[in-house]
């Protein structure tokens, strides 16, 4: 990270020097050259008068004309050779041709068929800075920016030096690894986004480790099944026994392949509640289409919720939403003795889908539990995974609200599930570990 500070200032200062040579050369190639035409066009009549006045005395007089030109100018006026003055051939070339000519400080013209030079100066100085004085000025504000530049860049610099260490000890395992505010200065936006950021890896990553936990611990049933069952193939001395126990692999393979399909939905639904575009939907489209995937089997479900008339929008996502409703309805349906009610209200901008049953219900001490995933109450007395509920909780969650349990006046149990009616971009607080199943 210091390493890429010092190149991108660096470089900052390449673009200023750069800009400042620039500067100058344009300073010098148009200001100077129009002043010095403007200084050629004033004085180039008494210089040449003076040539003319000093070649009209003879050269055996020089001494004598030149003084008396001098008493007319407030500058120093002179003969000097040519070779005496460092000259262009630009510049001797235009001499050659008659024309006054600036070379430093003193006007020139040449005494025509001699090698000697007229020169009028050192000339007075105009007002203004020199040349001398306009670089000093640039170098003060070249490095007057230089430093200003490596004070606003300092705190940048080292903050990100901290988000580099905190990334490079997550790299290496640290997941708990976090940037620490200081409180001696704002922290820019970057650092609250890395920590979002580091909070969502672990709770995804402590989330997986549990899910794979878990899958290993609920696999093992089936495959110790099967397993058992094939040496008992084995052993069998007649044809119903040998029949008896291939039923029982075959019950045991579908168990197991009951349960990979619902991992396959648990994780794509949950990937799927995250990328997937929110519309608008109707709440009871939502409640009709959850309960028509599980009606042939519980044709005792009662939807009373709003009229076509009343009907409740929301925006959301719809297939994870059916996927959510469904599964409290199935859930409901197994456990219910005669009954099944799915019930649609609105307050406050939240819309709530209530769904309960006149089963059993659920003790207050074990509801802590039902939405941790492969957690069953019922153990295997009903069919299921026990994912339904956790991917109930899931999704609620990735869709910005909430499942909770009560108790419900049909007997049973209610779930409640309570989501915004305008959901809004996804909420970038981590999200605690999934839930699961009653069932």
């Amino acid at each position: 990270m210091t390493r890429l500070f010092i190149q991108f200032y660096c470089g900052v200062l390449l673009i200023l020097l750069i800009a400042w040579i620039i500067q100058a050369y344009v300073f010098r190639g148009t200001t100077e050259a129009q002043n010095i035409s403007v200084i050629e066009n004033a004085l180039s009549g008494g210089a040449l008068l003076a040539r003319d006045e000093i070649a009209a005395g003879g050269m055996q007089n020089i001494d004598e004309t030149v003084a008396s030109i001098q008493s007319r100018f407030t500058y120093p006026v002179g003969v000097v050779n040519r070779s005496e003055r460092s000259l262009s051939k630009t510049l001797l070339q235009r001499l050659d041709d008659g024309e006054a000519v600036l070379s430093g400080d003193s006007i020139e013209v040449a005494l025509t068929g001699t090698p000697l030079l007229v020169e009028l100066g050192p000339l007075p100085r105009f007002a203004g800075p020199r040349r001398s004085d306009i670089l000093l000025g640039l170098t003060s504000v070249f490095l007057l920016v230089a430093l200003a530049i490596a004070i606003l860049m300092r705190p940048i610099a080292r903050q990100f030096r901290i988000v580099e260490r905190t990334a490079l000890a997550i790299a290496d395992g640290d997941f708990a690894a976090r940037i620490v505010d200081t409180g001696r200065r704002r922290s820019f936006p970057i650092v609250d986004a890395f920590n979002t950021m580091a909070d969502r890896v672990e709770s995804l990553l402590r989330s997986q480790k549990e899910l794979l936990q878990a899958v290993s611990h609920e696999f093992r049933t089936p495959l110790a099944r099967i397993k058992f069952a094939t040496e008992l193939v084995r052993s069998a001395d007649t044809d119903e026994k040998r029949n008896q126990r291939v039923d029982s692999i075959d019950d045991a393979t579908d168990k197991l392949d009951d349960l990979v399909a619902e991992l396959l939905n648990y994780t794509r639904t949950d990937e799927q509640s995250q990328v997937a575009p929110r519309e608008r939907v109707s709440a009871q489209d939502i409640a009709m289409d959850a309960i028509g995937q599980h009606a042939p089997l519980h044709p005792n479900i009662i939807f009373d919720g709003p009229t076509e008339s009343d009907n409740i929008d929301l925006v959301t996502y719809e297939a994870g939403l059916v996927r959510a409703i469904g599964n409290l309805v199935g859930n409901a349906g197994k456990y219910a003795n005669s009954k099944v009610r799915v019930t649609i209200t609105n307050d406050s901008n939240r819309v709530c889908f209530l769904v309960e049953d006149d089963g059993p219900g659920i003790p207050v001490t074990d509801r802590r539990f039902v939405f941790d995933p492969f957690h069953r109450l019922s153990g295997d007395s009903q069919p299921g995974t026990g994912l339904g509920l956790a991917l109930v909780h899931r999704i609620c969650q990735r869709l910005g609200g909430k499942v909770t349990i009560d108790d419900s006046p049909l007997g049973g149990a209610a779930f409640l599930v309570d989501l915004p009616q305008s959901l809004l971009p996804m909420p970038s607080h981590p999200l605690p570990p999934a839930s699961a199943e009653r069932d």
